[in-house]
């Protein structure tokens, strides 16, 4: 009775082969064109609009006021990677490029503040403008005279 192991040819020729596995860790590995990784924000690029948070489908942006005095108020924008679905709607609607995508795939952490990005921006307070007195009203030449 004779044993056939169809797996042993197999074994035998991928023993002598380079491995086809990829080295990573130890060699890093780069994302792939347009991969959209880790959340960037600019806050000095930031108009203050709101179009990010409007747009974003995992309600994964968040606006806190920190400090206002009279004239400014600062805001900490909040990206929660948890809740985004990194569909790149926040970054394709900043008219400022505030925001960017990375090729950064090393979203790992042990507790939730590690998966938050978070940014400062300034938005200054418009003083009011002083209106002019009215301007004295000119005679209409349809007074006749007599």
């Amino acid at each position: 009775m004779a044993f056939d192991f169809p797996f042993v040819k197999e074994a035998l020729t991928q023993m002598f082969k380079k491995s086809s596995c990829e080295e990573y860790p130890f060699k890093p590995k780069e994302a792939f064109p347009n991969y959209r990784g880790r959340i960037v924000f600019h806050g000095d690029r930031c108009i203050k609009c709101g179009l990010c948070e409007k747009v974003c489908a995992g309600g994964a942006i968040h606006n806190v006021l920190i400090s206002e005095d009279e004239e400014k108020e600062v805001y900490e924008r909040t990206f929660d990677l948890t809740s985004c679905t990194f569909c790149s709607y926040c970054s394709d609607f900043c008219s400022k490029s505030a925001i960017e995508l990375t090729g950064d795939f090393h979203m790992t952490g042990t507790k939730h503040e590690d998966l938050l990005v978070k940014g400062q921006y300034t938005k200054v307070k418009k003083k009011p403008v002083a209106k002019a007195a009215p301007a004295a009203k000119a005679e209409s030449c349809d007074n006749k005279a007599e």
